[in-house]
């Protein structure tokens, strides 16, 4: 009686044949796979990069927008410091050619009075301008954030995709699969005689 593959009916080497190459099919789509899911991960990587660098130059226009704001401010304060100096000479003028004395009496409240005024409408244009340059300042710190959070997840996708090792998922399909062969043999071809 004749052991070995020579015992094989033709049905039992075309199955151990099939499975073979079902092997072969696992291991080739085992390491495609894993290509795969590498380049995806290296994608989300590089795309969580540009997430970080466009935050960090959003963050720098946003600084820019703060510093424009300040600047308009600053022109708009000394505009409204020219306009209340000649509304105060103005008024100045207007008492002298009256015959009135600046600092007596009801000349003295108005002037008073003009004076308080003039200085709330700087503080409140100040006030304005601070609040301004600090919501976009504000703005870019929460961009800051974000980039770092993206930086983060991006470098954690690239250690990732460095861990990936299609070979390692290859070679576990080989195993399993040359595993599962093998257990289908016959005994007589597993011994030696």
């Amino acid at each position: 009686m004749s052991t070995g593959w020579s015992s094989l009916s033709g049905l039992g080497k075309f199955g151990i044949i099939s499975q073979g190459f079902g092997v072969l099919g696992s291991v080739i789509g085992a390491y495609s796979a894993a290509q795969t899911e590498k380049y995806k991960t290296k994608s989300l990587a590089l795309s969580l990069q540009h997430k970080k660098d466009m935050s960090l130059f959003n963050q720098r226009m946003k600084e820019s927008q703060a510093q424009h704001i300040s600047r308009a401010f600053n022109t708009k304060q000394m505009m409204l410091g020219l306009k209340q100096g000649a509304a105060k000479s103005a008024g100045v003028v207007s008492i002298a050619s009256r015959g009135g004395v600046r600092g007596v009496g009801s000349n003295l409240n108005v002037m008073v009075g003009n004076d308080i005024l003039a200085a709330i409408d700087r503080n409140t244009m100040n006030s304005n301008k601070v609040r301004a340059v600090e919501n976009k300042r504000l703005e870019g710190v929460g961009l800051g954030i974000q980039g770092s959070m993206y930086g983060m997840s991006a470098s954690n996708m690239f250690s990732t995709a460095s861990q990936i090792n299609p070979f390692m998922n290859m070679t576990s399909s080989l195993l399993t699969g040359t595993a599962n062969i093998v257990s289908s043999l016959p005994e007589s071809m597993l011994r030696r005689e």
